[in-house]
């Protein structure tokens, strides 16, 4: 799937989104009340899990950290998108896409709630 003008909605504060999560996004304006809800575009953002071995602090166990790299499709779908568009992506994704996708903040107060009730920052998402 390629990039298409109908996939970008912009935010009351005038910041353009593009969901490429698997599900719709609730965003809670900074006024606290005005709600936008921004569905999926259609092309998921994935990333690729894979154990990098780091020095054991004991013998005979194996210590591991899982790195997110970026897939040829994901690389290819994000590079397609304007500059002026924020590419929020799941934060594993973020971190496979350093500088070109973003992840979400909750909205003060909704840190804990279920996804079906949690509101998200519009001016403010997690870069790496």
């Amino acid at each position: 799937m390629m990039f298409n003008e109908n996939m970008v909605y912009i935010l009351e504060n005038g910041v353009k989104v593009i969901n490429t999560t698997p599900h719709s996004i609730t965003f809670l304006e900074s006024d606290g009340e005005t709600i936008t809800i921004v569905p999926e575009c259609g092309f998921i953002l994935n990333a690729n899990p894979v154990e990098v071995e780091i020095e054991s602090q004991r013998e005979g166990v194996k210590f591991v950290k899982t790195v997110f790299e970026a897939t040829k499709e994901g690389n290819e779908f994000i590079n397609s998108i304007p500059s002026d568009v924020l590419v929020v992506s799941s934060l594993l994704a973020a971190q496979a896409y350093p500088g070109k996708a973003v992840a979400l903040t909750p909205f003060p107060g909704y840190e804990r709630k279920p996804i079906p009730e949690k509101r998200m920052n519009t001016d403010k998402f997690t870069v790496f």
